[in-house]
This record gives C-alpha cells, sequence and structure tokens, in this order.
C-alpha cells in the first residue's frame, strides 16, 4: 500500500536519481504517468539517460519533443513518476513546466522540469502479504551501450543547466 512520505526525495531515491552512477541505472526503466486529452492514463517510459534530479524539490526530463506524453505533460502540467525496482517503489507526483521545446544537445526532445508536490512509497502489508517484495524493475537492452551513455551525459548535463 503506497504512503505519503513527504513533498521532496528521500534521501535514497535523491542518490538514485542524480545521474552520478549512469552504469549503475543503465538499463532500468523509469515508467512516467499523464492524463491524456481523453482523462485515461497515458504511461510511457523513460530512461535514467532522460530523467535527473536536480535537487530534493526539482526533477529535469528530456522526453521525445512531439509526443502524446509531452503533449500531455504541455496541456494539463501534470506528471507521475514510478521508481520501481529491487525492494523499491517510490511514486512522485508534481506539476510540470517545459524549460525548453528543444535541447541544444538532443534536438528531438524537449527540457521539463518536474516539481515535486509529494513521494510515495509502496510495499506490501507485512500483515497480509508477509515477506513479499518487488522482485525487479523493468529493464531493456540497448545496443549501441557506451555511445549511449556518452549522449546521455550531455543531456543530463545540459538538464541540469
Amino acid at each position: 500500500m503506497a504512503k505519503l512520505i513527504g513533498q521532496e526525495l528521500p534521501d535514497d531515491l535523491y542518490a538514485r536519481l542524480r545521474g552520478d552512477d549512469l552504469e549503475a541505472c543503465a538499463e532500468k526503466v523509469i515508467l512516467i504517468s499523464t492524463v491524456d486529452d481523453q482523462g485515461y492514463p497515458h504511461p510511457a517510459m523513460l530512461s535514467y539517460f532522460e530523467v535527473v534530479a536536480k535537487d530534493r524539490r526539482n526533477i529535469r526530463l528530456a522526453p521525445y519533443q512531439n509526443s502524446g506524453t509531452t503533449n500531455n505533460m504541455r496541456r494539463n502540467g501534470k506528471l507521475t513518476i514510478s521508481i520501481i525496482d529491487e525492494r523499491i517503489a517510490y511514486y512522485v507526483k508534481g506539476r510540470v513546466e517545459e524549460l525548453s521545446r528543444e535541447m541544444k544537445c538532443s534536438p528531438h526532445v524537449s527540457k521539463l522540469n518536474l516539481r515535486v508536490e509529494q513521494v510515495l512509497a509502496d510495499e506490501a502489508n507485512e500483515e497480509l502479504e508477509a515477506g513479499a517484495y518487488v522482485a525487479s524493475g523493468v529493464t531493456y537492452r540497448n545496443p549501441n551501450g557506451a555511445a549511449e551513455q556518452a549522449r546521455a551525459q550531455a543531456v543530463l548535463s545540459e538538464l541540469l543547466e
């Protein structure tokens, strides 16, 4: 059951999203959710190469410039980020502002800022599901690993400007 833990990133989540250790997160996925113009939840995936915490209250994102997800954020300014991995599940909710429609280092993506409003932690109820835990998060494979990490460093650096 998800529980509200505050209005800023806790230590472990902030450390995970700072972008300091890209190799550890190179194959992990971050699920983001917006609401489409019909009122339906709209999930999408980003990598740790496209998301970075500027500080405990601001998360920068680099989604595709003309995607449905980005257009949803432009339209209503709302976003939920789900960080799910072994033994952790966090949901970060907040308001999004577009900082730049086109990034210099990657013109096909936009630069957005999520102002954190709520951070929720989710875990199994020990009374009902003793010993249960999240075993892993969603992962992906990129055949351009080293080249992608070099590009990611440029994106993350520009997101933090």
